[in-house]
């Protein structure tokens, strides 16, 4: 590989770790539609469960693990998604006004040299590859990392999920929606009720 063609291959990978980090933001809107969706079912079943304490029958405690495991599950993968969304750096090359005073630098440095200016040229090249190969391989890090945790999360929300299912399965066969539960009828009386018994038979 001659100099120019490791130059053009440094560049190509910078410039794909900075495309990977546009699908890497763009891989968090599935995790996040379902988390959404998730945490409504959870509210469902938590608003609609009937809650009678001392009343522990199978299915409530079987309701029970499931919904607080899968309340675990699912705090753990919107922790894993805050890790892959939020308190990530990147590295970009150089803005244009610090590459032209780097270059100012060294036209200056080499000022008094008869071959300045292949010397400015070839510690311009050397400054740009250096960038390409730093910024490249930290911004691979990071971009793996990021993926590792919505990997991470995808896991724990199908594992909550399939916990949430099987909550509301029990919550549906086990009768505990009280939506579902027809309280018993209370009769109040208001004042005594009075009882005339009329003697139909003839005083003589």
């Amino acid at each position: 590989m001659t100099d120019q063609e490791l130059k053009s291959f440094y560049e190509k990978l910078y410039f794909q770790e900075v495309e990977a980090r546009d699908k890497v933001n763009s891989r968090l809107q599935m995790p996040l539609t379902l988390i959404l969706a998730t945490l409504g079912a959870v509210a469902f079943l938590l608003d609609n469960f009937d809650h009678q304490p001392g009343a522990w029958t199978a299915s409530r405690m079987a309701f029970t693990f499931l919904f607080a495991t899968g309340s675990i599950v699912l705090v753990l993968a919107i922790m894993r998604f805050a890790r892959a969304l939020y308190n990530h750096e990147y590295h970009f090359l150089p803005d244009s006004l610090e590459t032209a005073e780097y270059r100012a630098l060294l036209e200056q440095t080499y000022k008094e040299f008869a071959e300045r200016e292949r010397l400015v040229s070839e510690a311009m090249n050397t400054y740009i590859v250096e960038a390409y190969i730093q910024y490249a391989a930290f911004n691979t890090r990071v971009n793996d990392r990021r993926s590792a945790y919505i990997h991470l999360c995808n896991g724990a929300i199908i594992a909550s999920a399939a916990l949430f299912i099987s909550a509301f399965l029990t919550f549906h066969f086990g009768d505990l929606n009280k939506s579902t539960i027809k309280a018993a009828t209370e009769v109040v009386v208001a004042k005594p009720v009075e009882v005339r018994i009329q003697d139909s038979r003839r005083q003589p």
